[in-house]
């Protein structure tokens, strides 16, 4: 029963470019009406529309099923997912930013430490909060002290 709605699944996402482009009365795109029927249908047959997607997503994935049409998109998609994960982590790392700074600054105290390229954990929150490991023990400490039994808050 799950292969039928599989299939049904993969026609709706093969013809999603030219789905989505079209609209119905009430505002909403012709793929998600037909989607949403979809789910009621399974729902109602008690098979699991989230579980089926995941399938069929996951066949996508493997390069068993290919939904096509979809050009440029489909390629740099493809080309992101291939790509060797990075050791740094670089979101929202500008050049000159402080966050740049900080990594940089602690990224070549650990190559020297290490004697090697390997990387390592940054953490950049400590840095811009100001904190020294030092100062962040005190506090704890004290957040410690005041918490017991028999000490005033």
């Amino acid at each position: 029963m799950a292969e039928g709605y599989d299939a049904q699944i993969k026609a709706l996402l093969e013809n999603k470019d030219s789905l989505t482009k079209k609209m119905t009365k009430d505002g909403r795109s012709k793929y998600a009406v037909q989607m949403n029927e979809l789910k009621k249908r399974m729902k109602a047959d008690g098979v699991s529309f989230k579980k089926t997607l995941n399938t069929v997503k996951k066949q996508e994935r493997e390069g068993t099923f290919d939904r096509g049409a979809e050009g440029k998109r489909k390629k740099k998609l493809r080309a992101m997912m291939a790509k060797e994960p990075q050791s740094v982590y670089t979101k929202g790392r500008h050049a000159g930013s402080k966050s740049d700074k900080i990594i940089e600054k602690d990224m070549a105290k650990a190559k020297e430490a290490m004697g090697d390229t390997k990387a390592t954990q940054v953490d950049i929150a400590k840095h811009l909060a100001g904190e020294t490991d030092k100062e962040r023990k005190t506090r704890k400490e004290t957040k410690k002290r005041k918490q017991t039994p028999g000490h005033s808050r």
